[in-house]
């Protein structure tokens, strides 16, 4: 292919690109409500805190370099960006179209483009995308119940090798895979139980 070593580069210098625009989302997600919480002193400034955040994930993300890097990917991999997903949009979607109002979304809607949205979005929103969530997230932990957790790698002293030799977990993996998937996916109910309960004694006094 003529100019290989040109289209080479591009798709590097692309995929750096896209690398960096990634990571701004995420770090920024990190900061503001960090900032927000005064976390850190309010003198500090932004680009001092935007590098202690990136100097700590560069530290942990150490820990996917060492030799047992491929375990640690797989780990989070299967179970970090799982349940939590769903169980977050979930609790997104419940809270709202049923606490916040889907009438009070509407209007603000409204006052954002000009219009209301139509009877499918009034539908998918009310029942479809949430009982879809919820049978997704059903089945899923079901799925995990019933099968064993197993991790693959290269055991030269497997029959399979070269393949993939299925290796499973060890018991005290499972409080790792807690606090993966189980603390994420209990901080919205946990907070909007803390929050109730906080409303209901300022309502009595």
């Amino acid at each position: 292919m003529p100019g290989s070593q040109i289209w080479s580069v591009l798709l590097f210098v692309m995929l750096f690109s896209l690398g960096l625009s990634t990571l701004f989302g995420n770090i920024e997600g990190v900061v503001v409500p960090l900032k927000d919480l005064n976390v850190f002193p309010k003198n500090w400034p932004h680009e001092v805190l935007t590098g202690l955040t990136c100097a700590i994930a560069f530290i942990i993300c150490l820990l996917f370099a060492q030799n047992s890097g491929l375990y640690w990917v797989t780990l989070f991999d299967n179970f970090a960006g799982s349940v939590p997903l769903l169980t977050i949009g979930l609790f997104e979607m419940i809270a709202v179209v049923y606490i916040y109002g889907i009438d009070r979304f509407n209007e603000d809607f409204e006052f954002m483009v000009g219009y209301k949205p139509s009877i499918f979005w009034q539908i998918s929103w009310r029942f479809t995308s949430p009982l879809i969530v919820l049978v997704i997230l059903v089945f899923y932990l079901v799925t995990q119940v019933q099968e064993a957790l197993t991790y693959s790698v290269w055991d030269p002293n497997s029959e399979k090798f070269p393949s993939l030799a299925s290796v499973p977990y060890p018991s005290w993996i499972y409080v790792i895979i807690f606090l993966l998937a189980g603390v994420p996916s209990m901080a919205v109910p946990v907070y909007a139980l803390c929050r109730f309960v906080f409303v209901c004694c300022k309502n009595k006094n």
